[in-house]
């Protein structure tokens, strides 16, 4: 039998839970679960595999097979090849493991800022990522796996959210090392794109509070030159008028959405004075938060088109 479940596993994908546990000791049949999830937040799953133990993911014709000691990461989606199959995991009689289940875009929440860049790179990992490691460390990873499906089972308990995020932050980190020096050795397109792709993540997650581009270039573990550049040449715009757009194209959305107040959307979006705010939305679209609000407003009732900000569309 399973030597412990908590939290919400692959086949309860729709359940609210950011982060999931289940241990998988050695049982006397093979046990399946399906991943497919119509969730607008799928589960990212982390599969820990001990010695001698085998698991297959896949659909009808198609499969993926991996044996351990191995350390397997599972992103979202990530088996789904065709619109309406039937994606699964399945561990063979005999296996054990452990698997977490992360809900992708939230689970964030548990680990602290330091460890935001092993984050953004698995969060943003397209692909199934495979390693064989040594016994000793799926033990280790093992150990933090059940420490997590224990305060998940027993939330109420003293340091529960603590002991679960310094338990997440281990697991996720050591995972991300093994695969650190592999990123290192992209080519350049590649390393750029990827490089984007957190950037552009970091800074949905990040806008309201006004980093400096020095902040989110330590974030992605960079000097703030080359993530300059890289901005520049890639997206002919500096990554602080990447930032200033994605604040100004928020301020215009709210403003167009209903009649919340100018000095209520300011302070939402991180603005401590209202003057600023509107100086800074004049700066970028020439007119008053208000006077936005009124044209826009004007123009939907004449069946004109709303005006546009003229940014690309990143991010």
């Amino acid at each position: 039998m399973r030597r412990g479940v908590a939290g919400a596993g692959p086949a309860a994908a729709s359940g609210a839970a950011p982060v999931g546990a289940e241990l998988i000791a050695s049982h006397y049949v093979a046990r399946r679960w399906m991943l497919t999830s119509k969730a607008a937040r799928p589960f990212i799953h982390l599969l820990c595999l001990h010695v001698g133990a085998a698991a297959e993911v896949g659909r009808p014709g198609k499969t993926t097979a991996f044996t351990g000691p191995a350390i397997v990461w599972l992103p979202a989606g990530s088996a789904e090849w065709l619109e309406g199959s039937a994606e699964w995991l399945e561990v063979p009689a005999g296996a054990t493991a452990e698997l977490l289940q992360l809900r992708a875009g939230v689970w964030h929440r548990y680990l602290p800022p330091s460890a935001e860049p092993a984050y953004l790179a698995l969060e943003a990992a397209a692909g199934i990522m495979a390693r064989p490691v040594e016994p000793d460390l799926v033990t280790t990873m093992s150990r933090s796996i059940a420490a997590i499906a224990a305060e998940i089972a027993s939330p109420a308990r003293s340091g529960a959210a603590s002991i679960m995020s310094a338990e997440l932050t281990l697991c996720v980190l050591r995972f991300w090392r093994l695969f650190a020096s592999a990123t290192d050795d992209r080519d350049e397109e590649g390393s750029s794109a990827e490089i984007l792709t957190r950037f552009r993540r970091l800074l949905e997650e990040r806008y309201q509070q006004h980093l400096r581009v020095s902040d989110y270039a330590n974030l992605l573990g960079m000097t703030p030159d080359r993530l300059h550049a890289l901005c520049s040449r890639e997206l002919k715009r500096s990554p602080s008028e990447l930032i200033q757009q994605r604040l100004v194209k928020e301020a215009a959305t709210r403003l167009e959405a209903g009649t919340v107040a100018v000095k209520q959307i300011a302070f939402a979006l991180g603005f401590k004075d209202t003057a600023y705010f509107s100086r800074f939305f004049r700066k970028h679209t020439g007119e008053a938060p208000g006077v936005w609000r009124r044209r826009v407003a004007a123009r939907v009732r004449a069946g004109r088109s709303r005006p546009t900000l003229n940014f690309a569309d990143w991010p």
